[in-house]
């Protein structure tokens, strides 16, 4: 047969099969293609429009020295935890966690660590809010679906990092160090931009599980009814110092996750919250996360004197801010016990914070300053104790109870 005819047959019998069937195709496919099919495809565009409209995902990693980088610039992150996850009802503790997220960006802080996963179109309206005010996102999930998740949230410039797992070095949780690796391989390989994270609390046990994340928190929740500790704020200090030491030496990134809520039933003072940040500070953390803003049962913000003092501490972090990340840090021996000190020279001066662990006593401070200081000893915030003098290289004077000073001293 000659070919024309046969090309011509084909086309008219198309023609006819589409013009009796085709109205049968929409239905056809809609019978195919499932609810979930068609929304994943939804969630998969608004994740990319969202990605587009920002000038870029965001890309953390971790510097030579331990200090989070943030889209190329040194970040400390400073912010909060939010367990919102224990409430049964989805809808309610997304209203939750997105109201007090609003709270905690009016305070001035940078990050949050909350939970995703659960409904993505709360989500996405709980990370554009952290996006619009500045917020980053240390992101908790169900670890079960953890590269699932990953990679659906990714594309969020708010995502800061992703926690691996919590609790990490518990002997009740039985996790192994081949088990956490494996953790950080699916979460890497589904989103290698993002920094990771876990989080542990015991001191003896925590070193195994150094370098499995990027960057591991260091829980210290020493405020408490135990009768044995007689001076918790120095039982917090030895503890950081134990872990930032040793993970120094491995080239471990620790950021300080600290005590805002009641543990058996004590939370800390006002005066005890300044002391342990100010520890941490002195040894050397790259970030404080404090746990917890709010989970069921605890509403920081309902205890006002402790959420007042906490908010406090933003803008003297933010004005020590440069000097943390820039500044070149060091440990000062003060030769007194429950005196803890550090320094850091930074841009013509040396910044000094100083500070009594002791709950009952007065300590008589000559702390030894190893720069080359020419001027005298200035309060860095005014509100704040003070009145040490500095003289012949030591800066001396009284530092009452549980008390934190801090000071700028031109070089």
């Amino acid at each position: 047969m000659n070919k024309n005819w046969t090309r011509l047959i084909i086309l008219t019998a198309v023609t006819v099969v589409v013009v009796i069937f085709g109205w049968r195709i929409p239905q056809n496919i809609n019978s195919i293609v499932s609810s979930d099919n068609i929304n994943e495809q939804k969630s998969l565009m608004n994740r990319k429009a969202t990605a587009a409209t920002s000038d870029s995902v965001t890309n953390t990693s971790i510097r030579e020295d331990g200090t989070i980088m943030l889209n190329n610039q040194p970040f400390f992150p400073f912010g909060l935890y939010h367990d919102s996850s224990y409430i049964s009802d989805w809808y309610g503790a997304n209203a939750k966690r997105l109201e007090d997220l609003k709270e905690i960006a009016a305070a001035g802080f940078n990050t949050i660590r909350p939970q995703i996963g659960g409904n993505y179109d709360a989500d996405i309206a709980f990370l554009n809010e952290a996006q619009s005010n500045g917020i980053y996102v240390l992101s908790s999930f169900n670890y079960d679906k953890r590269t699932e998740i990953v990679n659906r949230y990714k594309f969020h410039p708010a995502i800061l990092g992703w926690e691996i797992v919590d609790d990490v070095d518990h002997p009740n949780n039985g996790y192994s160090v081949g088990g956490v690796i494996d953790w950080k391989l699916d979460v890497k390989s589904t989103d290698s931009s993002r920094i990771t994270y876990v989080s542990g609390a015991f001191p003896k046990r925590i070193e195994p599980f150094f370098n499995l994340a990027d960057v591991l928190g260091f829980q210290s929740y020493p405020i408490d009814n135990d009768p044995n500790v007689s001076k918790p704020l120095r039982s917090h200090y030895y503890a950081l110092w134990s872990v930032t030491d040793a993970a120094r030496n491995k080239n471990q990134s620790i950021i300080a996750n600290l005590q805002t809520f009641p543990w058996q039933d004590i939370a800390p003072s006002p005066k005890q919250l300044r002391n342990m940040t100010y520890s941490a500070l002195i040894n050397n953390v790259k970030g404080i996360v404090y746990y917890s803003y709010f989970y069921p049962g605890w509403e920081l913000s309902e205890n006002s004197a402790l959420w007042n003092e906490l908010k406090s501490l933003v803008p003297e972090i933010k004005e020590l801010n440069s000097v943390l990340l820039e500044g070149t840090w060091k440990r000062i021996n003060t030769g007194t016990e429950n005196l803890f000190a550090a320094e850091w020279r930074y841009n013509g001066s040396v910044y000094v914070v100083a500070l009594n662990a002791s709950p009952t006593d007065t300590k008589e401070a000559s702390i030894p300053i190893s720069e080359p200081v020419t001027g005298s000893a200035q309060a860095l915030f005014s509100n704040r104790p003070q009145g040490m003098v500095f003289n012949q290289g030591k800066l001396s004077g009284s530092i009452q109870p549980e008390d934190v000073h801090v000071y700028k001293l031109p070089l």
